[in-house]
Formats: structure tokens, C-alpha cells, sequence
């Protein structure tokens, strides 16, 4: 994910915003065609999805043993937790990879916790700035979230599964529209550039 403000554009040079104005439309485009792909066609794409997600949870495994040979010697504790950490990398890799749609399950439990954690922080944050522009949509949100984390988490299993990759179709698609809105401010920046010297 890309983060830019109007400061981090200006800096950018021609040859440099060029790279990543190519990188946005690719990334959009990738990611409008994946998005569309999880909202018609729910199932396989959720299948596919759990396979990518323990495909990279065994990546992680592997990185992390990796990590704990060649780094040398290191306190029991910290050698402790590397191979905790690879053990369960490499357990959840293989659960997703041998049966996808407990793994799509695990991932819908993973988004609810998000929900739920994210909903909390939104309402402590809206309270703390009470009186403060802004700080009743903060607490709006935050129960919005915890409402969907609740009716997210009352699904049975085949209505989770839809609803998980669903879900994820739409950020798919909201994060393309967003590598869209970056080029087109890349290209502002640079009419602007063009525009500054004439």
C-alpha cells in the first residue's frame, strides 16, 4: 500500500513518478480484475484466495527458520520465539493449503477480530476528543464496525465463506480506485511542474 501526500510528489523526479505512474495503472488494473473476479465468481475465488494466503504463511515459515539459522547465536528466549513463530507460520500454511475453506473460515475469524479491535479504538478515540469536530462520526464507525463484526461472526460457514470473499472483492476494488486517484495526482503534480516553469 502507497501512502503519498502532496510534499512526497513534488519530490518525486520525472523518471521516478514516470515508474510509479506505470506501477499504479498495472496495480489498478490487477486489482479491479481480481475484485470483480471474488464478487462473480465467490467460491473459487475464495479457494484461491485461502491457497495465495497459505501459500505466504509458509513463505513466512520459511523465512523465519531461515532467520533463526543464520542469525547467529541469540538469547533462549528470542531463539524460542523464532521457532514458535515458524512452527505456527508453517502450520497455518499447511491448513490453508490442505483444506481452503476452514482456511477462508480462519480468515473471516481473522477480519472480525480486526472489526472488533478497530471498532473499539474508533469509539475510545471519538470519546477521548469528545466535543472535538469529528468525534461523533469516529464513534459512528466504531459501533458500525462492531455491528458488522457481530453479524459477521453469527454467520454459519457457507455464509461467512461468501460474505469473507466478497468482502474482499470490495477492498480489491476500493484499493484500485485508489492507484487510480495516485496517477492521476502524478499527473497533476507534473502539469503543475510543467506549468511552474513556463
Amino acid at each position: 500500500m502507497f501512502v503519498f501526500n502532496q510534499y512526497s510528489l513534488r519530490a518525486f523526479n520525472e523518471k521516478a513518478r514516470l515508474h510509479y505512474r506505470r506501477h499504479a495503472i498495472i496495480m489498478a488494473a490487477l486489482l479491479l480484475i481480481c475484485g470483480f473476479c471474488c464478487l462473480i465468481y465467490p467460491i473459487a475465488a475464495g479457494i484461491y484466495l485461502s491457497y495465495a494466503t497459505g501459500f505466504m504463511f509458509l513463505l513466512c515459515g520459511c523465512y523465519s527458520i531461515y532467520s533463526l539459522i543464520t542469525s547467529g547465536k541469540q538469547p533462549l528466549r528470542a531463539t524460542f520465539t523464532y521457532a514458535l513463530f515458524s512452527v505456527a507460520w508453517l502450520l497455518l500454511g499447511y491448513s490453508f493449503i490442505v483444506n481452503p475453506i476452514v482456511g477462508m473460515g480462519s480468515l473471516a475469524v481473522i477480519f472480525c477480530c480486526l472489526f472488533i479491535i478497530g471498532g473499539i479504538f474508533r469509539i475510545v478515540s471519538g470519546f477521548k476528543m469528545f466535543s472535538s469536530p469529528g468525534y461523533g462520526w469516529n464513534v459512528f464507525i466504531g459501533i458500525f464496525d462492531l455491528l458488522i463484526a457481530g453479524v459477521w461472526l453469527n454467520m454459519d460457514a457457507d455464509k461467512s465463506y461468501l460474505f469473507t470473499t466478497i468482502f474482499i472483492g470490495l477492498e480489491m476494488i476500493f484499493s484500485s480506485f485508489g492507484f487510480i486517484r495516485l496517477r492521476k495526482n502524478m499527473t497533476f503534480f507534473k502539469d503543475d511542474k510543467v506549468f511552474g516553469k513556463n
